[in-house]
């Protein structure tokens, strides 16, 4: 179902918000269903965005998604800068982007299956961990000079499979942690977060 305002796809599992970043370039509540094959009725926006991050499980999760959002942009930028020391290669430095973003286009429809039949938060905790583990093993490879190309570009095509595989848990997680009146402004906010983390990630990498 698309939305004619701002041609965003509304969604109602996490099988349908599979794909990344969620409801970023949208600000309209998806509307709720009146009825199996019956047509949608937009919300009124009656919350502020004030008043949506006074939401103390809301607010926790804008404040650890915008966390991850930083640190995985740091992770692209500093994997994308090693590629080029190491290998001098830009063939291979454009196979670190790939490595990111094919696990989205491989594996989100899949992932919000998932999400929609298992236990979302273990679903979170689970990929989070397996996300962790794999860096802090690139790391440790990295600082004794044990990893190469290839070592790099699996080890951020795995992180990469993690973030695909939690994101549409937490789009859901978001979305169920505020009303429906509430949507509009809890997108918008994620959306500062997402956009902001954008640019604000690659900033702090080149600092470190």
């Amino acid at each position: 179902n698309i939305n004619e305002n701002c041609g965003s796809t509304y969604t109602d599992t996490a099988a349908e918000a599979a794909c990344w970043p969620l409801w970023a370039c949208c600000t309209i509540c998806r509307p709720a269903r009146s009825g199996h094959g019956q047509s949608r009725l937009p919300m009124t926006e009656s919350a502020s965005i004030r008043h949506t991050l006074r939401l103390p499980t809301f607010r926790g999760l804008l404040g650890g998604g915008a966390l991850y959002f930083i640190g995985n942009a740091m992770q692209v930028m500093a994997t994308a800068w090693l590629m080029i020391e190491l290998t001098g290669s830009a063939l291979l430095t454009a196979l670190v982007q790939t490595a990111v973003f094919l696990p989205m286009f491989l594996f989100s429809l899949p992932a919000g299956v998932l999400a929609d039949v298992t236990d979302r938060a273990r679903l979170l905790q689970i990929a989070l961990a397996v996300q962790t583990v794999t860096i802090a093993l690139l790391t440790v490879l990295l600082l004794l000079d044990a990893a190469g190309p290839v070592a790099l570009l699996f080890f951020t095509f795995v992180s990469g499979c993690c973030t695909a595989a939690l994101s549409p848990a937490w789009n859901t997680t978001v979305a169920d942690s505020v009303g429906r009146d509430e949507l509009p402004q809890a997108i918008t906010v994620v959306s500062m977060a997402y956009n902001g983390a954008r640019a604000l990630g690659p900033t702090l990498a080149g600092v470190v």
